[in-house]
């Protein structure tokens, strides 16, 4: 299984970026089509496709 990073947005969508390959991909230089999530990374703020349906007041972080 190729290893990738999963981007979990506070919209809770999640993307996928790849990150390296398997052991028999790495041969062929082609991904095998499994994913392996190597870590989740969490974002602070909606995806691209979300963003004009989140407000401004839900993105800001409170001031202290």
């Amino acid at each position: 299984m190729c290893r990738y990073y999963a981007h979990s947005f506070v919209c809770k969508h999640v993307t996928f970026s790849f990150a390296s390959f398997c052991h028999p991909a790495s041969m062929i230089q082609t991904r095998c089509g499994e994913r392996q999530i190597w870590q989740t990374i969490r974002m602070e703020e909606a995806c691209e496709e979300c963003k004009p349906w989140f407000a401004e007041t839900h993105m800001r972080r409170p001031r202290k």
